[in-house]
């Protein structure tokens, strides 16, 4: 399907909303997960359980792609896309088309994945859409994505600070490293 027939297919459908009993994932410590327009970060030295109520769009820390790791035509295709299944402000169809057109030019043999990920965005199957580019970022590029493992840096206006620890017993508070020379 060609990209052009693709915009008017989303322009006319509209957001499709489906049933839904909760999700309960279990989050790394310092790993992060995307809940929409909201990042979730596990600021925890043990990992933690949650449970998601309501209707939105999730994706792990390893699915997903940091702006500053989108370097290449592919890892922007992806970044683009996946803003639009997280229905981040500013994520346009046209921006994701222009993209995928630079890595038609770019990567000529991508075609059939980004034919295979067009029909299952007219089809408003997003996440079947990134699923697709995953599993060719997964085959073209290793390391695209976060490791698990690695923190996840917390955004405080416009710095990035890495986790700290913060121990909570007994209504005192301790931070991680420092000495406890005083008796409460």
């Amino acid at each position: 399907m060609p990209l052009t027939e693709m915009t008017e297919i989303l322009a006319a459908k509209s957001p499709r909303r489906k049933g839904s009993s909760g999700l309960k994932i279990t989050l790394k410590p310092f790993e992060r997960i995307e809940i929409g327009g909201l990042t979730l970060v596990n600021g925890w030295t043990e990992s933690s359980t949650f449970s998601i109520e309501g209707i939105a769009p999730v994706l792990r820390q390893a699915n997903t792609i940091q702006e500053d790791r989108a370097d290449t035509a592919l890892r922007q295709v992806y970044l683009r896309l996946q803003k639009l299944y997280l229905r981040r402000d500013g994520a346009t169809i046209e921006s994701y088309l222009e993209a995928a057109e630079r890595l038609l030019a770019e990567m000529p043999a991508a075609a059939q994945a980004v034919d295979k990920a067009g029909k299952a965005i007219a089809e408003d199957r997003l996440y079947a859409a990134l699923k697709v580019y995953r599993d060719l970022l997964d085959e073209t590029d290793p390391g695209w994505s976060a490791d698990e493992s690695e923190p996840a840096p917390i955004k405080q206006g416009t710095r990035e600070v890495q986790p700290s620890v913060e121990f909570v017993r007994d209504r005192r508070r301790y931070r991680a490293g420092q000495s406890r020379s005083h008796a409460g």
